[in-house]
Formats: structure tokens, C-alpha cells, sequence
């Protein structure tokens, strides 16, 4: 009778090792399933540019790199970032090192020849703020007055030399610079993007506003490679931003960084 226990007792022992040991490697195998099945996109950009992609506290961060992220995360992925050099970034793209860039890209119809562009996620206009006490109200207003910028060649000078070379441009160094001198009156307005503008107005508390106006128009949007891949990544893309813009999370981004919800603001300039 004993013995007829013992062996019971052995089977038992034998049967509840063979579930745990079963337990661990179907565990470990599900491990191993959801590790091999971890989505990552690439995405290159400058992280200088405020408030798009910019490092705060060295964490890159902005309102580009929140879009891509909650794009991409409502399609189950991840997002991996490599900074360069603006110079450099599209070539990071030519050469499949990212999938795409994330740093207030316009789809130029330049561009467009080379690059597929998902769904537009930011309108940058080329726009002039002044002073809020100041009497300009529109762009030709300051016809014979002088604004400030940094970087020669961007692409707001290109703009308003186009739509109207009577308004003086003058060009700094950096944009602290260029924000310093409507400051101190040195000049009578600065001259970057609506939302650029807006964002350094609200972050820094300053009584400026936009004149009515926009001097161009560019859409932005994320730029993959013209590739079967680089078609796969635009549709991943492409779904998670639609989500994003009708659950109201893309909104809900650009107003913490502009101050006023996107999808106005690319609906009346003929975006998707």
C-alpha cells in the first residue's frame, strides 16, 4: 500500500515538473515570438528646429517628432531617431539607413519627382509677426520696413522676395538673434512660418501677433523612398495619421505647440 502511494507520488512530482518546465518554454517561446515581431521605423532628423524637432533637456522631442510617434504607435511600431545634419538627411533617406524624415519637410513639387509623401500633417506658410501694438494688419503694409530671419537662403526669404521684394529682409546669424531685434524695435517684424512664429510667441510670452497674409503656402509631410518598401512604410503612415487626425490627437498636439488645432489650418489650404 505504500509503495502503491509512492509511485502515485513520484507520477505527481514527474506531471507537475513536466507543466512548469512546459510553462517556462512556452513562455520563453512567446518571448522569443514577440521579440522577433517588434516593429521599428527609422526616422532621420536635425533636432534643432523649434518647435518641429528640437532637443529639450537632451530629449529630442517637438510637434514632427509627437506626430510620428503616435502615427506609428497606432500601428503597433515603434520609433527609432537618427540625428544629422540637415545637409545630409535626405541623403540618410537615398541610402535606406531611416525610413523617413521627421523635420517640418515640405512636399515640394521638387521633391515630389523623387520622394511618395503620405497625408499632409502641417501647412507652413511663409508669414511676417510684429508687435501687437504696431499698425501693420497685412503683408504689403511692410513695404519699405525692414524684418528679420536667420539663415540666409531658407526658404521664407525665397518666398517673400517672390511676393513682394519691397519688404527688407534683413538675416541673422541665428534665431535668437533674429528674435532679439523685433524686441528691441531694431526691426519691424520676423519672418518664419505661422506656426514657427506663433510657437516662439506662446513659449516665450511675447505680445506679438501674424499679419493677415501668407506670402506661400507649403504642405508638410513625412517623404519615404520610391520603393516598394517606401510604399509600405507611406501606408503605415498614412493609416496611423488618419487615426490620429480623427480622434482628434493630432489637434490636441499641434495646440500644444502652435497654439491653434492643424486640421483647420490644412483643410483651407487643400489638404487630406
Amino acid at each position: 500500500m505504500k509503495k502503491h502511494h509512492y509511485g502515485l507520488w513520484i507520477i505527481g512530482v514527474v506531471v507537475l515538473l513536466l507543466i512548469i518546465g512546459g510553462g517556462f518554454f512556452l513562455t520563453k517561446g512567446q518571448a522569443a515570438q514577440s521579440a522577433a515581431t517588434t516593429k521599428t521605423i527609422k526616422i532621420a532628423t536635425a533636432g534643432t528646429i523649434f518647435p518641429n524637432a528640437y532637443k529639450q533637456n537632451n530629449k529630442l522631442t517637438g510637434y514632427d517628432v509627437e506626430v510620428a510617434n503616435a502615427a506609428a504607435k497606432t500601428q503597433g511600431y515603434t520609433v527609432k531617431y537618427v540625428t544629422t545634419d540637415f545637409d545630409g538627411i535626405f541623403g540618410q533617406l537615398d541610402a535606406g539607413r531611416v525610413d523617413t524624415i521627421a523635420n517640418d519637410i515640405g512636399a515640394t513639387a521638387q521633391r515630389k519627382e523623387k520622394y511618395l509623401f503620405s497625408t499632409p500633417y502641417n501647412n507652413e506658410t511663409t508669414n511676417i509677426a510684429v508687435r501687437k501694438n504696431a499698425s501693420y494688419q497685412q503683408l504689403k503694409d511692410l513695404e519699405g520696413k525692414t524684418v528679420a530671419t536667420s539663415g540666409a537662403g531658407n526658404n521664407f526669404i525665397t518666398s517673400l522676395q517672390k511676393y513682394d521684394p519691397k519688404i527688407n529682409i534683413k538675416v541673422f546669424e541665428t534665431r535668437d538673434q533674429a528674435i532679439q531685434a523685433l524686441k528691441t524695435g531694431r526691426v519691424e517684424g520676423l519672418l518664419y512660418s505661422r506656426g514657427t512664429l506663433s510657437a516662439i510667441a506662446k513659449y516665450q510670452h511675447l505680445d506679438w501677433r501674424v499679419v493677415k497674409g501668407d506670402a506661400a503656402s507649403a504642405l508638410v509631410a513625412f517623404p519615404f523612398k520610391n520603393s516598394q518598401e517606401g510604399k509600405k512604410t507611406q501606408e503605415i503612415f498614412n493609416r496611423g495619421l488618419k487615426k490620429i487626425k480623427s480622434n482628434g490627437q493630432l489637434d490636441k498636439i499641434s495646440t500644444k505647440y502652435f497654439g491653434y488645432a492643424i486640421t483647420n489650418v490644412i483643410s483651407k489650404s487643400g489638404g487630406q
